[in-house]
């Protein structure tokens, strides 16, 4: 079948249009193949099919990283020796064809528009936006602290470039000390010179650390009030909405004061990072809070409520992306409708970008509101294949 181009206007804002997807060898499918000309796509299938599958591969081609595979051999069908992505995508500067080839160690390969990029990951970031909402989400609230950090990092990943070579150098700077640490037993290295080595990466971890801090305190104060104010319309303003960003140091947006409060921070530290074999103090430690009228939603926030804030937070999301790149993401619901009451669907339906791509995953067409099927494409997948390809209804 040919490539389809179609290219979607609203409100002077153009829409990113994914055209085309196309996985090989990914996951469960040894070849899929779709050609999305609707606005609306409802994947319908059984739990265990494969459908979110595909809207985690479309995830990827926005973030770089999947929230589902700890590495990416877990993204390739077994015994397979890589797994490839393709994808047609109409944006507001041009159309591209991004092909990612995932391989099981770790390495991979990336194409846009035929071109090779050096740098896989930092290059597939800006050129395709997406807003990932999943019945999982709900582990924003009430699950751990990476929950939280891997979600922030997620949408900053698509706002800025930098800020994923920024964590790079971070992370790594981090399992470097963290050896270091873990050797000192073996190695019988004094104080003295554990120290001097540790302030090596130390510095390295102020510089890199404090900008993600501060990358990370001005998106929660970007987000903060956009998504108050759809908590406010969901509970019609008797629940109050705010996020909180926990630092394992003094947090402020000053840079050189946050630069001399990390060193301080690090230099009390030192003897319980000795004492533990790992680093205690950065950004890897942080975490978010949500407040609801002053306390904390993971202990006093019911199911129902935790529903109302991450739905709030998500469409928050969407419309930060819209704002910053001048383009309206594509939306991927995944089995959320079967969590969501029928009041907190019409709000989220009716919240949404006009004419925005939307992909959503369902077991059952009857979770679905009628309003939302009207010119939507249906798939059916069962078994990682395609099995039907309903008219729209």
């Amino acid at each position: 079948m040919p490539w389809h181009i179609s290219t979607v206007v609203c409100h002077n804002r153009l829409i990113v249009q994914l055209n085309k997807l196309k996985l090989v060898n990914y996951r469960n499918y040894e070849n899929f193949e779709g050609n999305f000309d609707h606005l609306k796509t409802i994947i319908i299938g059984q739990n265990a099919q494969g459908k979110t599958n595909i809207l985690e591969a479309i995830n990827i081609l926005a973030t770089a990283q999947s929230d589902r595979a700890e590495k990416d051999s877990d993204l390739v069908l077994w015994n397979k020796e890589h797994a490839l992505i393709f994808a047609m995508i109409q944006t507001k500067d041009s159309e591209l064809e991004i092909a990612l080839q995932i391989n099981p160690s770790g390495r991979r390969k990336l194409k846009i528009n035929d071109v090779t990029k050096k740098a896989p990951q930092a290059d597939l970031l800006g050129n395709f936006f997406s807003v990932m909402f999943s019945c999982d989400d709900l582990y924003l609230i009430k699950g751990s602290p990476s929950n939280r950090r891997n979600w922030l990092d997620s949408v900053i990943f698509q706002l800025d470039s930098k800020y994923h070579r920024t964590m790079q150098s971070y992370q790594k700077s981090v399992t470097q000390k963290n050896a270091l640490l873990k050797s000192t037993r073996e190695t019988g290295l004094s104080k003295k010179s554990l120290k001097e080595q540790i302030e090596v990466w130390n510095d390295q971890i102020i510089n890199s650390g404090s900008e993600i801090i501060s990358t990370r305190l001005n998106f929660i104060e970007e987000i903060k009030p956009i998504a108050k104010e759809f908590q406010d319309n969901i509970s019609r303003y008797t629940e109050e909405l705010d996020l909180i960003y926990k630092c394992t140091i003094s947090a402020c947006n000053d840079k050189e004061a946050l630069q001399f409060l990390f060193k301080q921070s690090l230099e009390k530290s030192f003897e319980e990072e000795l004492s533990r074999g790992q680093s205690v103090i950065g950004p890897h430690r942080d975490d978010l809070t949500f407040l609801i009228n002053g306390k904390e939603a993971k202990s006093f926030a019911s199911q129902g409520q935790q529903r109302s804030i991450v739905l709030a937070v998500k469409l928050a999301e969407l419309k930060v992306i819209e704002k910053r790149k001048d383009e309206i993401p594509v939306l991927l619901l995944d089995d959320v409708f079967a969590e969501l009451d029928e009041s907190r669907q019409d709000f989220l339906l009716h919240n949404l970008p006009e004419n925005i791509q939307t992909f959503l995953t369902t077991t059952h067409i009857s979770n679905i509101q009628k309003e939302f099927l009207k010119g939507a494409q249906i798939l059916e997948i069962k078994n990682g294949k395609v099995t039907e390809m309903a008219k729209c209804v």
